[in-house]
Protein backbone atom coordinates (compact mmCIF):
# COMPACT_ATOMS: atom_id res chain seq x y z
CA UNK A 1 0.00 0.00 0.00
CA UNK A 2 2.76 2.76 0.63
CA UNK A 3 4.48 1.92 -2.59
CA UNK A 4 1.04 2.90 -4.38
CA UNK A 5 1.25 5.83 -2.18
CA UNK A 6 4.75 6.93 -3.01
CA UNK A 7 3.33 6.30 -6.73
CA UNK A 8 0.74 8.83 -6.32
CA UNK A 9 2.99 11.21 -4.61
CA UNK A 10 5.10 11.28 -7.70
CA UNK A 11 2.03 11.86 -10.03
CA UNK A 12 0.29 14.45 -8.33
CA UNK A 13 3.52 16.72 -7.94
CA UNK A 14 4.73 17.18 -11.59
CA UNK A 15 1.20 17.05 -12.42
CA UNK A 16 0.09 20.27 -10.23
CA UNK A 17 3.62 21.94 -11.24
CA UNK A 18 3.12 21.79 -14.86
CA UNK A 19 -0.38 22.79 -14.58
CA UNK A 20 0.18 25.69 -12.82
CA UNK A 21 2.81 26.66 -15.24
CA UNK A 22 0.48 26.44 -18.15
CA UNK A 23 -2.09 28.71 -16.78
CA UNK A 24 0.32 31.39 -15.71
CA UNK A 25 1.27 31.57 -18.70
CA UNK A 26 -2.13 31.78 -20.52
CA UNK A 27 -3.08 34.21 -18.00
CA UNK A 28 -0.08 36.49 -18.75
CA UNK A 29 -0.76 35.55 -22.41
CA UNK A 30 -4.36 36.84 -22.30
CA UNK A 31 -3.45 39.89 -20.10
CA UNK A 32 -0.52 40.92 -22.71
CA UNK A 33 -3.12 41.01 -25.47
CA UNK A 34 -5.37 42.22 -24.19
CA UNK A 35 -3.68 45.25 -23.08
CA UNK A 36 -1.59 45.39 -26.49
CA UNK A 37 -5.62 45.18 -27.97
CA UNK A 38 -7.02 48.29 -26.14
CA UNK A 39 -3.66 50.05 -25.43
CA UNK A 40 -5.73 50.84 -22.68
CA UNK A 41 -3.99 52.85 -19.37
CA UNK A 42 -6.96 52.31 -17.29
CA UNK A 43 -7.73 48.55 -17.82
CA UNK A 44 -4.06 48.45 -17.16
CA UNK A 45 -4.36 50.13 -13.57
CA UNK A 46 -7.66 48.81 -13.25
CA UNK A 47 -6.41 45.00 -13.56
CA UNK A 48 -2.55 45.04 -12.58
CA UNK A 49 -3.56 43.85 -8.56
CA UNK A 50 -5.88 40.95 -10.03
CA UNK A 51 -3.52 39.71 -12.09
CA UNK A 52 -0.13 39.90 -10.21
CA UNK A 53 -2.44 37.99 -7.30
CA UNK A 54 -2.82 35.27 -9.66
CA UNK A 55 0.25 35.00 -10.79
CA UNK A 56 1.61 35.22 -6.97
CA UNK A 57 -1.05 32.35 -6.37
CA UNK A 58 -0.27 29.89 -9.45
CA UNK A 59 3.81 30.46 -8.45
CA UNK A 60 3.08 29.53 -4.89
CA UNK A 61 0.99 26.78 -5.41
CA UNK A 62 2.89 25.43 -8.51
CA UNK A 63 6.39 25.50 -6.08
CA UNK A 64 4.59 24.45 -3.23
CA UNK A 65 2.18 21.43 -3.79
CA UNK A 66 5.12 19.60 -5.42
CA UNK A 67 7.39 20.87 -2.29
CA UNK A 68 5.00 19.15 0.20
CA UNK A 69 4.83 15.98 -2.27
CA UNK A 70 8.08 15.27 -2.20
CA UNK A 71 8.50 15.61 1.66
CA UNK A 72 5.98 13.37 1.56
CA UNK A 73 7.20 10.95 -0.44
CA UNK A 74 10.34 10.76 1.60
CA UNK A 75 8.40 10.55 4.65
CA UNK A 76 6.44 7.68 3.72
CA UNK A 77 9.73 6.27 1.84
CA UNK A 78 11.29 6.56 5.70
CA UNK A 79 8.70 5.04 7.32
CA UNK A 80 7.74 2.13 4.68
CA UNK A 81 10.56 -0.33 5.67
CA UNK A 82 9.61 -0.01 9.30
CA UNK A 83 5.82 -1.04 8.38
CA UNK A 84 7.07 -3.70 6.38
CA UNK A 85 8.52 -5.29 9.08
CA UNK A 86 6.19 -5.36 11.88
CA UNK A 87 6.83 -7.39 14.53
CA UNK A 88 4.56 -10.48 15.38
CA UNK A 89 3.31 -11.26 18.70
CA UNK A 90 2.78 -14.99 19.67
CA UNK A 91 -0.32 -15.82 21.58
CA UNK A 92 -0.53 -18.18 23.71
CA UNK A 93 -1.52 -21.38 21.78
CA UNK A 94 1.08 -20.74 19.32
CA UNK A 95 -0.18 -19.19 16.66
CA UNK A 96 1.48 -15.64 14.89
CA UNK A 97 -0.29 -12.10 13.91
CA UNK A 98 1.12 -9.35 13.21
CA UNK A 99 0.34 -6.09 16.16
Amino acid sequence: MLAAVVAWLDRVGPLVFWTCAVALVALDTAAVATVIGTKSRELVNRWTGAVLGMNVALIGVGVGVPGVMYVAKVAVEAVAPSAATMPLAVAKDGSARER
